[in-house]
């Protein structure tokens, strides 16, 4: 299935759309499922989402008594730490709602490979016997076209049997605890929030691998029962805009906006 792109005029237009589409999101989960499982990311993109979903109109119309929260990956820092994903969560976003449940990915009095086994206990926990499907996960996608913390060239990219990996990043010189290509893969709805200039070499990549090429980690990303939507504002999508023309055609959802 083609993914679906949406090209918006600016960061903030972008912001206003990524909102929308997660309240719509958890209002039909909610609807049909009872519930809403939300796996997030980290960045400025996605942190500005989170403001826009704790500030009116979306803070009080998202489900939040039924919205289930883990995280996609996770630096190796203190859950204090400035670099901590869970901590811009926290301060964007979830000091001000309370949803149903918060799973953590723990970085203390625990090893990487501890912290990803924790992750995963808690997830499949929240889904009881059933196999783990979230709703929506939100990923973004690095310059090189790393996605979550899965980059190329490392072990937990060809991980097939876990939901989440301890990830050592030679290219970064660190862990890196993050979902892997079986729990991304399985989700309903993958939504990639990119802006700049600096993600456009990226994001034509993944949308129009090279043939020939090895795949950047973003590229293979492709839900087996689900679909992937990627936000993007124009600078973003300057070198997929052939692409996003050709596989778009009209209407409000699927035009440049």
């Amino acid at each position: 299935m083609q993914p679906d792109v949406r090209v918006l005029d600016a960061p903030a237009p972008l912001v206003r759309a990524a909102a929308s589409l997660t309240l719509e999101l958890a209002e039909e989960s909610v609807r049909e499922r009872g519930r809403f499982v939300w796996g997030l990311s980290g960045g400025s993109t996605p942190r500005a989402l989170y403001e826009a979903l704790a500030a009116p109109p979306y803070a009080g119309a998202m489900p939040w008594a039924a919205v289930h929260v883990f995280w996609g990956d996770e630096r190796w820092v203190p859950a204090d730490h400035p670099d901590s994903n869970r901590r811009m969560a926290r301060e964007a976003l979830l000091g001000a709602v309370a949803p149903a449940s918060v799973i953590p990915i723990p970085t203390e009095n625990a090893t990487p490979a501890e912290s990803a086994a924790a992750a995963e206990s808690g997830l499949r926990r929240l889904f009881g016997g059933e196999p783990p499907r979230p709703d929506l996960l939100l990923l973004g996608v690095g310059s090189d076209g790393h996605t979550a913390s899965l980059f190329a060239g490392t072990g937990a990219l060809e991980d097939s049997e876990r939901l989440f990996a301890a990830n050592w990043v030679p290219q970064l010189g660190e862990w890196r605890v993050t979902a892997t290509l079986r729990l991304i893969n399985a989700a309903r709805r993958v939504v990639f929030l990119a802006q700049g200039r600096g993600k456009a070499d990226a994001v034509r990549d993944a949308l129009r691998p090279a043939e020939g090429a090895p795949p950047v980690p973003a590229a293979l990303v492709a839900p087996e029962d689900g679909a992937v939507t990627w936000l993007l504002d124009r600078e973003a999508a300057a070198k997929a805009n052939e692409l996003a023309a050709g596989s778009l055609g009209a209407g409000a959802k699927a035009g440049v906006q």
